[in-house]
C-alpha cells in the first residue's frame, strides 16, 4: 500500500486518504508546463518553492530544512528560519494569550515565537493531483485550531491558496488568519497606498529603521540597503492601507503579484492592516528578510466554527529595468490593462 501511494504521489494522481497518510512525502510538488510549486507537509505544510519554468525559486527557503527528521510539534521546539510561505494567527500580541500550557508566556503576552504546534505540524495529505493538493493538520493546544490548506494551480502561472481554521475547543477563540510569504530579499516590494496609507512603521528601539520610498503613490521597499554597522540590523515592520489588496514583488525579470479579495477594514483587528511588509538587513545572514504579509478578518469562533483566508499568486514576465520608476510604470500599465 505505501509503495503504491508513493508511486501515485510521484505521478501526481489522486489516491485515497489512507494511502496518502502512510506515504507522507518529504516534498510534495505541483506543476504544469509553466510553473512548479513545492510544499513540505511534515514541516508545518509550508510552501517552499515557487518557480516559473526555467526560473529560480522566488521564495526564501533553504533546502537543508526540507528533509527528515523534522523537529517535533512540541511546546519547546525552538523556532528556526524555515521560511517559505506559512500561516500564523493574528494579532501577534495575542499569540500566547488563549492557552494554558505556558502560563509565563501568557502572562507576558509574548509576541514571539509563533505557535510551534502549527510551525512544525505534521500535515496529512488528503487529496493530491498534478495541480491540486489538500492537507490537514492536527489540533493545536496553543491556538485551539485545526487547519486545512488547499493549494491549486489554476492557470499557467497562477496559484490559488486557501487556509481554513476550525475551533477545536469547547469554548470560543478569537483570531484572524495571518498570511506570511518570505521571498528572496534581493527583490523589491510595492504596495499602492490609499490616502493615509501608512498606518505605522515599527522597528526596535535604538536601531535604525529600514528605509522606504514613495513613488507615484506606491510604497516601495528596495533591496540592498545596509546599516552603518553590520552587527546592528535595520528593520521595518510596515502596516499599510492599500488601494487594492495586492502586493507586488519584483525580482529580476519576474513579477509576483500576491492578491486577496477586498473586505471592510472594520473587520480587521485594530492592531492589524490588510497589508504588512517586514524587511530587515544586517545583523548576520539570517537577518536578511523580506516578508509579504496579509491579514484576514478578525473573528470570534464558537466551537466547531471555521474561518478561512484565500489568496492568489501570479507570476508575470517583466521586461524592464531593475529600478523603481520602471517597476511603477509596469504596474500602472498592468492596472490600466486590467
Amino acid at each position: 500500500m505505501a509503495a503504491r501511494a508513493l508511486a501515485g504521489l510521484a505521478l501526481g494522481v489522486l489516491v485515497g486518504p489512507a494511502a496518502l497518510s502512510e506515504s507522507r512525502p518529504v516534498v510534495l510538488r505541483l506543476s504544469n508546463a509553466e510553473l512548479a510549486l513545492g510544499l513540505v507537509p511534515g514541516l508545518g505544510g509550508r510552501i517552499v518553492e515557487l518557480r516559473p519554468a526555467g526560473g529560480e525559486n522566488l521564495l526564501d527557503a533553504d533546502p537543508r530544512f526540507w528533509k527528515e527528521p523534522f523537529p517535533p510539534a512540541d511546546l519547546r521546539t525552538p523556532f528556526e528560519p524555515w521560511n517559505g510561505h506559512t500561516y500564523w494567527v493574528g494579532p501577534q500580541s495575542a499569540w500566547w494569550t488563549q492557552q494554558d500550557l505556558d502560563p509565563e508566556r501568557r502572562r507576558a503576552k509574548a509576541p514571539w515565537p509563533p505557535d510551534p504546534f502549527h510551525e512544525t505540524a505534521r500535515y496529512e495529505v488528503r487529496e493530491l493531483s498534478r495541480s491540486k493538493a489538500r492537507l490537514e493538520c492536527p489540533f493545536s493546544p496553543i491556538t485551539g485550531l485545526r487547519r486545512r490548506l488547499e493549494v491549486e494551480l489554476v492557470g499557467g502561472r497562477r496559484v490559488r491558496i486557501r487556509m481554513s481554521a476550525t475551533n477545536g475547543r469547547t469554548t470560543p477563540v478569537a483570531w484572524s488568519i495571518y498570511s506570511n510569504t518570505r521571498v528572496r530579499p534581493d527583490g523589491w516590494a510595492y504596495v499602492r497606498l490609499a490616502s493615509d496609507g501608512i498606518k505605522r512603521i515599527d522597528s526596535p528601539r535604538d536601531t535604525p529603521a529600514y528605509p522606504h520610498r514613495i513613488v507615484r503613490g506606491f510604497f516601495v521597499s528596495p533591496p540592498g540597503l545596509k546599516p552603518a554597522r553590520a552587527d546592528v540590523p535595520m528593520t521595518a515592520d510596515v502596516f499599510l492601507r492599500p488601494v487594492e489588496p495586492q502586493i507586488a514583488y519584483f525580482r529580476g525579470r519576474r513579477l509576483l503579484l500576491k492578491r486577496t479579495q477586498p473586505f471592510s477594514e472594520a473587520r480587521l483587528h485594530p492592531e492589524e492592516t490588510l497589508v504588512e511588509l517586514y524587511r530587515s538587513s544586517g545583523g548576520g545572514s539570517d537577518a536578511e528578510l523580506l516578508e509579504l504579509e496579509m491579514h484576514g478578518p478578525y473573528e470570534t469562533l464558537r466551537p466547531g466554527q471555521t474561518i478561512s483566508f484565500e489568496e492568489t499568486w501570479e507570476i508575470v514576465d517583466y521586461p524592464g529595468a531593475d529600478e523603481a520608476g520602471a517597476h511603477v510604470d509596469f504596474l500602472e500599465r498592468l492596472g490600466a490593462a486590467g
